[in-house]
């Protein structure tokens, strides 16, 4: 059976301090958007993140007081910027929040997007941009052998010996892999393959369905290859908007992740990454993604109307 998961917006227009909202209730509009959401049976909630581009919670953080608040929703997310912070810090963070979530956490990690305010946040944090990659690799096997319990050196970018975690996770946390690059031929860029083999408990892609297929299937052949025992579970990171016309619907999307991102985005790219409609419309799009394999489908809902879409989208799913 599909399950659905919901990312909070813990950035952008929806999360800025005006005139008419302080930041404090803000936050607290937040927090009452993740109860809603574990309410109508959301099985998951994720929260994005970003340091220096532009104005958001700290990830980690804000999953601890939502861990706080919920009690059964699995808590992730979608994506951490590894690369960017020390693996030893991440390891004790991220251990401790599995603990005090007992148990609910999926650390969902990527490199993020190739955009100039990408490149030079990562200059700012003395992260060279060109290895981002490989640097996310190193720090994932340092945090696993961390969460193990194991005492770990290193001599790459980041360097240290005879280090050893005195809080271990309730559980080892499953990883979920973001891959949104993939050709059908060619498979995955290397650094994501190896991504996939070493780590990949879940593929957290953000495509379209007549490519979905082959891009999980590629994955578990990957994973089934490398002799590592674990079952890549299927996502799908996908932005929806619920409204009566099509047309409503993108106009909602487009103004706001026009203010959403710095940058400009096509509007033909808005519409092959997002699912815009009536009820009916929507639902037929993410059956679509359904039989191409996703099991579990993780929603965006790029709109100020947060509330309604979830429960919009909750009747619509019968959640």
């Amino acid at each position: 059976m599909v399950s659905h998961g919901y990312v909070l917006p813990t950035r952008g227009i929806t999360m800025q301090s005006d005139s008419s909202m302080s930041l404090s209730s803000n936050t607290a509009a937040l927090l009452t958007l993740a109860s809603h959401a574990e309410s109508l049976d959301f099985s998951s909630l994720w929260v994005g993140d970003s340091i220096l581009t532009r104005y958001r919670l700290e990830p980690l953080t804000t999953l601890a007081s939502i861990a706080i608040l919920t009690k059964k929703v699995q808590i992730g997310t979608a994506i951490y910027l590894l690369h960017l912070r020390h693996p030893i810090h991440v390891a004790h963070a991220t251990a401790t929040l599995d603990q005090l979530s007992g148990g609910r956490f999926i650390f969902g990690v990527g490199v993020g997007t190739s955009h100039e305010s990408t490149l030079n946040e990562s200059m700012n944090l003395g992260v060279p941009f060109s290895e981002r990659g490989n640097i996310l690799n190193d720090s994932l096997d340092l945090i696993r052998n961390l969460w193990r319990g194991e005492t770990v050196s290193s001599t790459g970018i980041y360097s240290f010996n005879d280090a050893c975690l005195n809080v271990p996770p309730t559980r080892e946390p499953p990883i979920y892999v973001a891959a949104t690059k993939f050709d059908s031929k060619s498979g995955f860029p290397n650094s994501i393959q190896k991504r996939i083999e070493q780590h990949a408990d879940g593929l957290m892609p953000q495509t379209d369905p007549s490519n979905y297929s082959s891009m999980i299937s590629h994955a578990r052949d990957i994973v089934e290859k490398s002799g590592r025992e674990s079952s890549i579970v299927a996502t799908n990171y996908t932005d929806v908007v619920i409204a009566p016309s099509e047309k409503e619907a993108f106009a909602q999307a487009r103004d706001y992740i026009g203010a959403y991102y710095p940058w400009n985005i096509p509007d033909a790219n808005l519409k092959k990454a997002g699912v815009f409609g009536p009820p009916e419309i929507v639902a037929e799009k993410i059956h679509s993604f359904i039989d191409a394999g996703v099991e579990h489908f993780i929603v965006r809902f790029p709109t100020l109307d947060q509330k309604n879409q979830l429960d919009l989208y909750s009747d619509l799913f019968n959640l």
